[in-house]
């Protein structure tokens, strides 16, 4: 069952310890999510062919990712690593990092 951009969103969450949503909006995480996709399209196209007639455009909360779950993972850290970067730069630069490599690994196979 494909996960949707509110799954992904509550996942992200997770490492940053806001189930309650407290410290993160979902309007914002939904923008870092759709960039997440927007990456994927120009780093992996193989992952969107002969999925669309289109290109995915920007989803809502409510809407299923446009990958396969085995990707949902790597757009987590990508919300995840943008969440962490936007509190404090200098504070949490290494954790962001860490995030974003994952993200990397996940897109390049390894």
């Amino acid at each position: 069952m494909p996960l949707t951009i509110q799954a992904v969103l509550d996942r992200a969450r997770i490492p940053l310890n806001d189930g309650g949503k407290d410290r993160y909006t979902d309007d914002e995480g939904l923008i870092y999510a759709n960039d997440a996709v927007k990456v994927l399209r120009r780093e992996r196209p193989d992952l969107f062919f002969g999925q669309f007639e289109a290109l995915p455009g920007d989803k809502e909360l409510g809407e299923n990712l446009p990958l396969d779950d085995e990707y949902a993972p790597a757009v987590c850290d990508y919300v995840t690593a943008r969440w962490e970067f936007r509190d404090d730069e200098a504070a949490v630069e290494g954790k962001a990092a860490a995030f974003f490599a994952l993200f990397k690994s996940a897109i390049s196979g390894g």
